[in-house]
């Protein structure tokens, strides 16, 4: 996120400045309301909106608007968008958005990075970005947090690296989908530890495979540790792993994961996609 600085800010301010903020702050509301104006396409004399992308848009978020007229301003369409939410203006952006594509030069439309450029200064909870070839809104990941993950996609046998986009695109999105995001997660991290654990056998849960570390001795991290072999290297991976697996409590019928233990799941996957596929964790011979 590349929030505008000001010459004459210190860096106190410029930190207060880029604190991730609600979905569209007081600040982004005017310009976000202008380009939604835009995409709707008035025409003519008297600014009345393109009805066919009224009409795409309302079966697109099963809306209905209750247009009365065979012409409606682009004012008034605007104004009908507002009045139901900052959630539902985030869902319109994302439907707009969702038409741009990059040219065959890799290059972002205009329309869309000018929005990009506003949600980015205006330190929105939501960012833009490119998914699966076309534009979308989701939720902003604290800076550094998204590095992670593309190093771990990029690290991470080809498998595991499609769960591992999939959980993050769900965890992330707009309208979240938080027990999908945990469960390709965990298949991510299957993915990624078979060949490292169970090696010559079939496709094993992720379970299985800790049960197995546990069971076996030599697994550990690689990492020094002190003489007293404090910290237990082996317990830590464990922990983690179990973490993983009893995080998703919904599987057994309880209650869906929130989107910030959504996040902390595909995060805490992303880390040991990327642990086992660079040969961090390790079994070591017997002594």
């Amino acid at each position: 996120m590349s929030v505008w600085r000001p010459w004459d800010t210190d860096d106190n301010e410029h930190e207060e400045r880029s604190l991730i903020r609600e979905l569209l702050p007081a600040s982004l509301q005017a310009p976000a309301m202008a380009w939604i104006r835009r995409q709707l396409h008035p025409s003519g004399p008297y600014g009345n909106v393109d009805m066919n992308r009224v009409h795409a848009l309302q079966s697109a978020l099963q809306v209905d608007f209750r247009l009365q007229s065979r012409f409606i301003a682009a004012d008034d369409m605007v104004r009908a968008i507002t009045q139901k939410g900052n959630q539902f203006i985030a869902r319109v952006i994302d439907y707009f958005l969702s038409g741009f594509e990059t040219d065959q030069w890799g290059t972002t439309p205009n329309e869309a990075e000018t929005l990009k450029w506003h949600f980015d200064s205006a330190a929105s909870a939501a960012e833009i970005a490119l998914q699966d070839g076309a534009y979308r809104l989701r939720r902003r990941a604290t800076e550094g947090v998204e590095e992670l993950a593309e190093a771990s996609r990029q690290s991470a046998p080809a498998l595991a690296g499609q769960h591992l986009g999939k959980a993050w695109n769900e965890a992330y999105a707009l309208t979240p989908n938080t027990s999908l995001a945990m469960t390709e997660a965990i298949k991510a991290v299957e993915a990624a530890a078979h060949p490292v654990v169970t090696p010559t056998a079939k496709k094993v849960r992720l379970g299985m495979m800790t049960q197995t570390i546990k069971d076996q001795s030599g697994w550990t991290l690689a990492f020094p540790n002190r003489d007293d072999g404090h910290p237990d290297h082996k317990a830590v991976l464990v922990g983690m792993l179990e973490t993983l697996i009893i995080a998703q409590v919904d599987r057994h019928g309880g209650v869906a994961p929130s989107v910030m233990e959504a996040h902390g799941h595909v995060q805490l996957a992303s880390i040991l996609v990327q642990w086992f596929s660079s040969g961090v964790i390790v079994r070591e011979p017997a002594a």
